[in-house]
């Protein structure tokens, strides 16, 4: 890495720098995805608005590799911020992302992205995604079951092979309590729907 372009974790997210942010956790979710979780300074939030994504950068074999990921933790989260990031045989990033070990630093930059969700702009949603696809749609959908007064319905839609290989079943079965979301997967290699019933 050229220090001329990376700074301390103590400064402010940056859209143009990369910055050092030390890996805390890192679970393996899945035989191919990682979520993992980077420590930010004091109580500090990351400062991204729900729809907002991040700039990971990686070195392979002198190679420079940038990618783009959303996280997944609470705009609201103080201390962290959470990533789930699915690796392939293949891949570069993958190849370093593998390489990670909790204490390790990572660099990001950002934020980016402009579309961004409104609270109470529309009525209903509609969320479709598959694998890891459904990372940006989890801070939406949480800023809105954490806001009282954001009546806005949502019809969330994720595609998996499998059952095992769904993400986050805990947070979306929880989700599907509120009596204003609904979810649905829809399982490739079992032909199968399952439906969370809505919250009463």
């Amino acid at each position: 890495m050229n220090n001329k372009d990376l700074e301390s974790c103590s400064a402010k997210l940056s859209p143009e720098t990369f910055l050092a942010f030390h890996i805390s956790t890192m679970e393996k979710v899945t035989k191919d995805t990682y979520l993992v979780r980077f420590t930010l300074p004091g109580n500090s939030r990351l400062g991204l608005r729900p729809g907002q994504h991040l700039i990971l950068r990686g070195v392979v074999d002198g190679l420079e590799i940038q990618r783009a990921y959303t996280p997944i933790s609470p705009v609201t989260a103080e201390g962290y911020f959470d990533v789930l990031i699915k690796c392939y045989r293949t891949g570069l990033m993958s190849q370093y992302v593998e390489s990670w070990r909790t204490g390790d630093t990572a660099f990001w930059r950002g934020p980016f992205g402009s579309f961004l969700y409104e609270p109470k702009k529309y009525g209903e949603l509609l969320m479709l995604a598959a694998g890891t696809g459904l990372a940006p749609m989890v801070p939406i959908l949480q800023s809105i079951t954490d806001d009282e007064d954001d009546e806005t319905f949502v019809t969330l839609v994720g595609c998996f092979k499998t059952f095992e290989g769904i993400y986050l079943k805990t947070f979306f079965q929880e989700q599907a309590r509120f009596w204003n979301v609904q979810t649905f997967f829809v399982l490739s290699q079992c032909w199968g729907l399952i439906l969370e019933p809505r919250g009463c």
